[in-house]
């Protein structure tokens, strides 16, 4: 049973907890929207350029919110208008590369790290401008997911033997080691 005294000192313990994840959530939904772009391109054998070209805007928002509290009131205006001009930027760029996909130069697994790559190029040049660590690390994560999305897409058959191989050392050793029962009397 709880006193009255533990109720206060929980309570600003899960807001802190709360507002902790609340400032980085715009960041984490970043991650995880292009880390579902990345993985839609490699299941699907169609370029999925809509989803990238409907997630700029929507990284052109975050990015703003982001930049909003941390802005004086009136740059905000500014700071709003250099970060859509920059994510127009980042999408003609996006358009640019789904003609050369279209053309047949690319294949959709390409195209989807090309897109990531611009996506992190996108976000990492808006941590600069809005002077924002956090933006430009999570840009910058974004960028290493690139050549490490790549190798997992060319080393998937190694992974996966690498896997059946640890799978079979475990159950090689769950058969072969001697297990103790739990029932048995020790022995003196």
């Amino acid at each position: 049973m709880a006193t009255q005294s533990d109720s206060p000192s929980r309570v600003p313990a899960r807001s802190r907890l709360w507002a902790a994840l609340m400032d980085e959530f715009p960041f984490v939904a970043i991650i995880v929207l292009a880390l579902i772009g990345v993985s839609w391109a490699s299941l699907s054998s169609k370029p999925n350029t809509i989803y990238w070209v409907a997630l700029t805007p929507i990284l052109a928002i975050i990015c703003i919110a982001a930049g909003w509290p941390h802005s004086q009131p009136g740059a905000r205006a500014a700071m709003a208008v250099t970060q859509i001009v920059e994510w127009a930027a980042v999408l003609v760029a996006m358009w640019l590369m789904s003609i050369s996909v279209s053309s047949g130069v690319f294949n959709s697994n390409e195209a989807g790290l090309m897109l990531l790559t611009l996506l992190a190029l996108g976000v990492f040049v808006s941590g600069l401008n809005l002077r924002s660590w956090k933006l430009c690390v999570t840009g910058a994560f974004l960028a290493l997911c690139v050549p490490v999305a790549a190798w997992v897409e060319h080393a998937a058959l190694l992974l996966l033997l690498v896997g059946l191989a640890l799978i079979g050392l475990l159950l090689l050793y769950w058969w072969f080691v001697p297990r103790r029962r739990v029932g048995s009397a020790s022995e003196p």
